[in-house]
């Protein structure tokens, strides 16, 4: 069933605002005639948005409707006013893209966006109630689970390979580049250089200047490259897990237009520790390949040129690892895939991947 995307219905701005009234109303198209007379709130979390598990009791419940939903949005003001426009484009990708995405993705019911409040919401399926395991970067991954989303990776970028209609979500690329450009202000760059993995960041990145530089100069070389769509932010925490272990791909804030490269660099180095990395990236990365061509990409990059572009995009993960905020994933998280990074970046010689030594 396609989703269609809500801009009348007011939604709400904390989690105390999503009320069974509320909530009848924006899943009535859904579900017409659905009543929903009380709500249990559970399991919330907060990071880039906020969310949280709402158990439902019905005065009225139509076939199909769910006995628990998840709702996800930009329920922190603070949060909210960083991220807004990614919780407006994850909502319209649900709306508008991912019914002929081909890897799975969470059922959504409701996607609205109010542009004036800047805001998005999701009411999608819990899936708890299909034994999903949800990733974390600090849990082991095989290599051949990996080799999985790789190969989901190729399907995906395959079927919007130079897509024409890419060129109406060209901007999707903007909020992200924005924030990494925020997030080397001088303040925040000098408190991360009083992190635990401080000593390493001057061997890949010498100041903020040059580091500035060096994400602009590879924002101008992907510009160059195919493009398809991009999952944008590919590591383990936005995957989740199906009972035989296959994977699918969650929180699609950050899908934009772009060079595969930069989802490749992101999964790879995110799911694997450093030594398994070094074993098992070129292979993986050959798989890739023969996958996009099995799917019916003719002019498929030979494999130097992925090689080159996945060595290139670790510079992507100079912003989103080892510049990242504390108040957006825990200290462990962020330490240990900004370690991970800086290691990669040191042994794939991604400043002279960039032309930059």
């Amino acid at each position: 069933m396609n989703l269609n995307l809500t801009k009348t219905l007011a939604l709400p701005l904390s989690l105390d605002e999503v009320t069974p009234d509320w909530l009848s109303r924006a899943l009535s198209d859904r579900f017409p005639g659905i009543e929903i007379s009380s709500v249990e709130r559970e399991g919330e979390r907060s990071g880039t948005s906020s969310s949280a598990q709402f158990n439902l009791t019905y005065a009225q419940k139509p076939e199909g409707a769910p006995s628990s939903v998840y709702i996800k949005g930009g329920f922190d003001e603070i949060m909210r006013k960083r991220v807004w426009a990614a919780l407006i484009q994850e909502a319209r990708f649900y709306a508008e893209l991912a019914p002929e995405v081909p890897v799975p993705v969470p059922a959504v019911y409701f996607a609205g966006i109010d542009e004036e409040a800047r805001q998005g919401v999701l009411i999608m399926e819990d899936m708890r109630q299909r034994g999903i395991r949800f990733g974390h970067i600090t849990q082991d991954v095989s290599v051949d689970t990996v080799a999985e989303i790789i190969t989901a990776q190729a399907r995906l970028h395959a079927h919007f390979w130079k897509d024409p209609r890419l060129e109406a979500y060209r901007e999707w690329a903007e909020p992200a580049r924005a924030f990494v450009r925020y997030l080397y202000r001088e303040k925040h760059w000098d408190h991360v250089n009083q992190r635990s993995y401080a000593s390493m960041i001057p061997h890949v990145l010498p100041d903020r200047e040059f580091a500035l530089a060096a994400t602009e100069r590879l924002w101008k070389i992907n510009a160059q490259a195919p493009q398809t769509l991009l999952h944008g932010d590919c590591h383990v925490g936005n995957l989740y897990f199906h009972p035989d272990g296959s994977p699918g791909f969650m929180d699609w804030q950050c899908t934009f237009p772009g060079t595969p490269g930069h989802d490749h660099a992101e999964m790879i180095n995110c799911a694997l520790d450093t030594q398994s990395r070094r074993e098992n990236e070129r292979d993986l990365l050959k798989l890739y390949r023969s996958v996009l061509v099995e799917c019916g990409v003719s002019d498929a990059p030979g494999e130097e040129e992925i090689f080159l572009s996945y060595r290139q995009n670790q510079m992507h993960l100079m912003g989103f690892s080892v510049m990242n905020p504390y108040d957006m994933q825990t200290v462990e998280v962020t330490d240990t895939a900004a370690v991970r990074a800086l290691e990669a970046a040191i042994d794939l010689d991604m400043i002279g991947a960039l032309g930059l030594r």
